[in-house]
């Protein structure tokens, strides 16, 4: 195959506009480095997450003057191997594993073997053995989740999430993480998170982030009420910013929500919500305020003064 081909193969996969004939030559070509015998893909959406992750390493060593095929499979490996060394680190070659996707409506609650409990928030993955080793409890979170862990002194429960690690006995903690920031919130117990070369012992209603586009880590006190809304179909503020209750109504529903100033993020509203949606919860507290929003994009909203506004902000 010519490297202009192969160009073109990997693009039309990484658009999802490539042919069964396609898709089978490019899986051939990624299984060729790969063991048989070893469970590489958790599933159809872990598996184009590879493969699109192959395509930017595979770009990216592609010489002008032909295909460097070992640069190529160096990438593979290299890709593969962030995505699956971690993972037989603690599961060992034979291990049977369960992995849990959740989509953009749905919350899972998830019992593992020891009695601990997972909850498991939108558009989130959850990597687990089916049975733990004799001394150690590992996991790992794509997305985000709710730890209720059983007590095993003899076996620590570690969650792994992108590049943090948190390690507890036994515990209750709420772990967000995604490709540019973890953040490990406690509830109750104690547990020792280390990421970007650190680590810390984390005491209740202590949350510690970490900037991974930045290496930067900041710690601070939390409200477990507020963090862990989205877990429950019920919201309620008591002289609440709107700067709170748009980060609640941003991790809640997956969306990004602006303020035409930054004078307005500090109105304060109160209000409580039972099972409503976002547009409902949204236009009650705008309207509440003399405020008006609107939608930008898809998953953006603006929420802005009319009186103020309307000069610059078409309706």
């Amino acid at each position: 195959m010519k490297e202009k081909e192969f160009k073109k193969l990997l693009k039309k996969y990484n658009s999802g506009k490539v042919s069964h004939k396609e898709k089978a030559l490019l899986d051939a070509f990624s299984d060729h480095f790969i063991h048989k015998n070893k469970p590489v893909f958790e599933g159809e959406l872990h598996k184009k997450q590879v493969h699109a992750d192959i395509y930017k390493g595979v770009k990216r060593n592609i010489r002008s003057k032909g295909v460097n095929w070992y640069s190529i499979a160096a990438s593979i490996i290299v890709i593969l191997g962030i995505s699956l060394i971690s993972w037989f680190a603690f599961t060992g070659e034979n291990t049977s594993y369960t992995t849990v996707v959740t989509k953009d409506n749905e919350i899972k609650e998830i019992t593992l073997t020891d009695g601990s409990i997972v909850t498991l928030n939108r558009n989130s993955i959850l990597e687990f053995p089916e049975e733990f080793s004799k001394d150690k409890r590992q996991v790992k979170l794509t997305g985000e989740a709710f730890f209720k862990v059983e007590k095993d002194k003899n076996r620590p429960f570690r969650v792994t999430s992108n590049e943090v690690m948190t390690t507890v006995l036994g515990t209750q903690f709420n772990i967000y993480s995604s490709k540019k920031e973890v953040s490990v919130s406690l509830v109750e117990g104690l547990v020792d998170v280390k990421g970007l070369g650190a680590s810390k012992i984390l005491k209740p209603k202590q949350k510690i982030s970490f900037d991974l586009t930045n290496k930067k880590i900041t710690t601070e006190t939390f409200d477990p009420k507020n963090e862990l809304l989205w877990m429950s179909d019920n919201l309620s503020f008591d002289n609440t910013s709107l700067k709170e209750i748009g980060e609640v109504l941003e991790k809640k529903f997956g969306v990004s929500i602006m303020f035409s100033t930054s004078e307005m993020e500090n109105v304060r509203v109160s209000g409580t919500f039972k099972n409503q949606s976002l547009t409902s919860i949204l236009l009650a507290v705008t309207e509440t305020i003399n405020l008006k929003y609107k939608r930008t994009l898809k998953n953006q909203i603006l929420i802005y003064n009319p009186q103020q506004d309307n000069e610059n902000i078409k309706e």
